[in-house]
């Protein structure tokens, strides 16, 4: 009784606020209780990189964690767009279908372009997607799940923080040696 007591109250103190009838109220049934407003994750303007050029070479990360023991480099083979990506590639594109609904946090709802490496992660066949965000990630699902760095500033800002790891000098010379894509 006593819930029911004080729903009513409520409904009186916004009957006299708004100045109008209990018949008017139900009619216009006002929006007692807003609703949040829905959170946008990400900007809706994407800072796009740009799309990899067919024979270079690029930094890869394996699963977005930017370490040195995830890091590998790929070179991009083809770059192809929607069509051509679904005819020559149908179990692959069945794959992107499969893992974009899947992944939904992660990739955008479309993709300006495929690119295609040869020589991913266990030298199988890897394909490159845009994310939410705009950057490049690979649609595997076990292996060649990888960040493409299409920029060069993940690499950069890694390597700029070696410091940070626990490598001696000959290690550090030694890693920035092996994997400077020139």
């Amino acid at each position: 009784m006593q819930y029911v007591a004080i729903h009513l109250k409520k409904l009186q103190t916004i009957l006299i606020n708004n100045k109008m009838s209990y018949n008017k109220f139900k009619r216009h049934k006002p929006n007692m209780y807003p609703l949040p407003r829905r959170t946008v994750l990400y900007s809706r303007k994407k800072r796009l990189q740009p799309v990899p050029e067919v024979g270079k070479r690029y930094h890869c990360f394996d699963d977005g964690k930017i370490t040195f023991s995830r890091h590998y480099i790929v070179k991009i083979d083809e770059v192809l767009n929607y069509m051509e990506f679904k005819r020559k590639y149908p179990e692959e594109f069945q794959q992107y279908v499969t893992v974009a609904r899947r992944c939904y946090w992660l990739y955008s709802n479309s993709t300006d372009k495929f690119v295609v490496t040869h020589n991913g992660e266990n030298d199988e066949l890897g394909v490159f997607v845009r994310t939410k965000q705009g950057g490049w990630f690979s649609i595997g699902d076990y292996f060649n799940s990888g960040e493409l760095d299409a920029t060069g500033k993940i690499w950069n800002n890694l390597v700029s923080e070696i410091d940070d790891f626990d490598y001696s000098d000959e290690e550090k010379e030694r890693i920035v040696r092996e994997n400077t894509i020139e």
